[in-house]
């Protein structure tokens, strides 16, 4: 009988074949990225504790904003994209209605089509639109906002030729900032000559 690793890769497998493929999405082991101006990603996490008798996934996402990247970092990405290299992130729980992390036990005994039917579900009912929300400046600098990411939100504002709400949320950031994080996001704020207080 295969374990539970086993039955993970064929799920991986199926879930490319079967859903993501269509959709212009790149396999690299466990993870997938659909090309375009703002890279989108998906990724497929196994929790630490896995066994071969049974393992547990989850899912998460990213989007890869070149220009808020190299605004933020001060240095442009290398090599293969990862999730975690991306600029704006979700757990897939997070986009369900009650915000809970969401993760699968997988056996030797779990179909592999089956699982990645129901993970399908889950991006195609969350994921992908969740992607397609996030396509404009202003999108993203919302979500930042809710997702209290103030300094990032100034900087989508910023990209998005909203200088007013860039300074405020740049305001923010500096104001709830501890004293390490300062030095950066004042050189950034007089880089892009954002008026701040002080």
């Amino acid at each position: 009988m295969p374990s539970a690793q086993d039955t993970i890769k064929a799920m991986i497998t199926s879930l490319h074949q079967r859903h993501l493929k269509v959709l212009g999405f790149r396999k690299t082991g466990n993870t997938w990225i659909r090309s375009s101006a703002w890279p989108q990603v998906i990724n497929v996490q196994l929790s630490q504790w896995n066994s071969a008798d049974e393992a547990k996934i989850t899912m998460n996402l990213g989007i890869s904003i070149e220009d808020l990247h190299k605004a933020a970092e001060g240095l442009p990405l290398k090599g293969t994209l990862k999730e975690y290299d991306c600029d704006i992130r979700s757990r897939i729980g997070q986009l369900h209605a009650d915000k809970l992390d969401k993760w699968w036990t997988v056996t030797p005994a779990t179909d592999a089509d089956d699982l990645a039917d129901d993970l399908f579900s889950n991006i195609a009912t969350y994921g992908l639109p969740w992607f397609d929300r996030l396509t404009t400046y202003s999108a993203v600098a919302e979500e930042f906002v809710v997702r209290k990411q103030r300094f990032m939100a100034a900087l989508a504002y910023l990209f998005d030729e909203n200088r007013t709400e860039a300074e405020r949320w740049m305001t923010e950031a500096l104001t709830s900032a501890n004293s390490l994080a300062l030095p950066k996001l004042e050189r950034i704020a007089r880089t892009h000559s954002l008026k701040i207080p002080g």
